[in-house]
């Protein structure tokens, strides 16, 4: 009788729990029917580009909007150069302040340092343009003596600004979570605290920190306002390639610009979808390989891997 009494009350908890475990994978798979249909959105909306021009849309060097000329290989170029200067100069400064404020700063200060840093993430994107514009192009002009200073680098620098405090957040918490008992390890065998921090810190949270790179770059690569404002905003490919003293027109900032004054179903309107859904995939591939990247990070807390 009692395991048949033990049955009943587990069926009847398990029908009571069912509700509740349906509203809650639809909220977990909330976000991944919205990605979806935003993908498809994009794709339906940018279809009409991608079948006039093929992959002329993708590999052509000419965006000219009167023309009906829509090669998207300027925009792509423009927005991958201004990221990765921007990463040039945001990924030592990031991770060597991370490992500063997680190692070296006292732990009173920490949490002073890491609200700061919580600040510059949260200002507007708008104060960095006007920033950029009002001071930074300015000086990036005097200094290089060129007519302009809205070019790639006063680009690149704002979105280095914009992207540290991604970095060393993300960076700060798995270097963080690196257990206390492998610096003292470390420190017991007679090594500084200089030689723990890269004999032991870093090469345990290398993963982590380079997940956290990959994050700055999709957060770089998807602004908008900032580079409008300070990106030069003309269609072409540098000369040579590498040429940061020469303006671009990055991906948003094209869309930015010209959607409002599209017309729904037009080429060109399509033609600003097609590139939302280039932007929307390379930030997609990127964040999933900072994704898989966080989850193969060992763990660690309380010395306990998990």
């Amino acid at each position: 009788m009692k395991p048949i009494m033990r049955k009943l009350i587990f069926i009847h908890k398990s029908l009571r729990e069912e509700p509740i475990i349906l509203i809650l994978f639809l909220c977990a798979s909330s976000s991944i029917i919205f990605i979806s249909l935003m993908f498809g959105f994009l794709t339906m909306e940018g279809a009409q580009a991608f079948f006039t021009f093929g992959i002329n849309f993708l590999i052509g060097r000419t965006w000219e909007t009167n023309a009906n000329l829509y090669g998207a290989l300027p925009l792509i170029y423009g927005s991958l150069m201004v990221v990765s200067g921007a990463l040039v100069i945001a990924v030592p400064l990031g991770v060597a302040a991370a490992i500063f404020i997680v190692e070296v700063l006292p732990f009173t200060f920490r949490d002073l340092v890491k609200s700061l840093i919580e600040l510059l993430a949260s200002i507007p994107s708008i104060i960095y343009g006007f920033i950029g514009l009002v001071f930074l192009a300015p000086q990036i002009a005097s200094f290089f003596r060129i007519p302009s200073g809205t070019v790639a680098l006063t680009a690149s620098i704002l979105l280095a600004m914009m992207s540290i405090p991604t970095i060393i957040g993300v960076s700060g918490e798995i270097i963080s979570s690196v257990p206390k008992e492998y610096r003292e390890a470390a420190l017991a065998l007679g090594a500084t605290k200089l030689q723990t921090i890269k004999t032991v810190v870093i090469p345990v949270s290398k993963s982590g920190i380079l997940a956290s790179i990959m994050l700055g770059f999709g957060r770089a690569i998807g602004e908008t306002v900032a580079v409008l404002m300070v990106a030069g905003n003309i269609a072409i490919i540098p000369e040579p390639p590498w040429n940061f003293l020469s303006p671009v027109y990055p991906i948003t900032a094209v869309i930015a610009m010209q959607m409002g004054e599209a017309a729904v179903g037009s080429l060109e309107y399509s033609a600003l979808f097609g590139l939302g859904l280039i932007l929307f995939t390379i930030t997609f591939i990127v964040n999933t390989l900072a994704d898989v990247i966080v989850r193969r990070e060992s763990k660690f807390k309380g010395g306990v891997k998990r």
